[in-house]
């Protein structure tokens, strides 16, 4: 399956300018695991962060999908699967994208993690991925070609909601092996391979309404396709919710006349949960 590719040249001065832009982001997202590593003494961070650069195998698969493209003339090219080259840059950018937030995430679904924040951080990343592409696009360093649906801002609406949904998809992965299936750290080196399989997962399968909606060369199949694949993201983070989220802390309305919970706690602070009233 091919489709027509786009001809654009990249310039020497842009072409350095990202790679050295996003290999700092790569470099910054190293320290980090780094540190989350050396603090937690457990290594499975950094298999993260070796899992996030091997993910790149995917884009090429998802390129040809969904019709994203690369310049081709004078690019510097880090791997070149099914007719997709793929630049350096775009390496560097899947190795903060999918290494930070979900070591970061995992973190945060080990100590605890309730439904409504979830949704609040998935909120928050679906507006953040919206705004993170349009400026590199509008550069020409990549372009989303063919029918796209709606693309009002050079980011066409299904990614905001997909892209997110797969780092939380590796985050809650990461998590739950490490929570039900590992016994050592050791065994965390699973994540080198478990990282790239979890987006082919989850971004490959949700992707799949707007891929048959846009390679049908018709804008109606393709809108159609854009809100199948928004409605599996939303499927797929409610599942990852039940999988991950406890229950939010229960506060108890008391009876007329007698304090709830939350005043029992207030009362207590201060002294020992083991003190006794003295009787009068």
């Amino acid at each position: 399956m091919t489709f027509p590719h786009p001809l654009w040249s990249i310039d020497s001065y842009q072409q350095t300018w990202a790679e050295v832009a996003f290999g700092l982001a790569a470099l910054l997202t190293l320290v980090y695991c780094f540190s989350v590593a050396r603090k937690r003494g457990e290594s499975w961070p950094l298999f993260v962060f070796l899992g996030a650069g091997l993910t790149i195998t995917y884009e090429p698969f998802n390129n040809l999908l969904g019709h994203c493209a690369y310049p081709l003339i004078g690019q510097h090219t880090a791997i070149n699967l099914v007719g997709q080259k793929i630049p350096f840059y775009i390496l560097f950018v899947y190795m903060f994208y999918f290494a930070a937030p979900s070591v970061w995430l995992a973190q945060r679904f080990e100590a605890g993690i309730s439904m409504r924040r979830l949704a609040r951080y998935y909120a928050i990343a679906v507006v953040l991925c919206a705004a993170f592409e349009p400026f590199f696009v509008s550069q020409y360093w990549w372009r989303y070609t063919g029918h796209q649906p709606l693309n009002m801002t050079g980011l066409p609406m299904w990614w905001w909601f997909v892209n997110p949904m797969c780092v939380f998809g590796c985050g809650a992965i990461y998590h739950l092996m490490r929570k039900h299936v590992l016994t050592s750290d050791r065994q965390s080196v699973m994540f080198i391979v478990l990282g790239p399989l979890s987006v082919f997962a989850t971004h490959g399968s949700a992707a799949v309404p707007l891929n048959i909606g846009i390679n049908a060369h018709n804008m109606g199949y393709a809108v159609a396709g854009t809100f199948g694949s928004i409605a599996l993201a939303l499927m797929y983070m409610w599942i990852i919710g039940r999988l991950v989220t406890v229950p939010e802390p229960a506060m108890a309305t008391a009876p007329a006349g007698e304090p709830g919970l939350a005043a029992e706690l207030a009362g207590t602070r201060g002294r020992s949960p083991l003190a006794v009233p003295r009787p009068a």
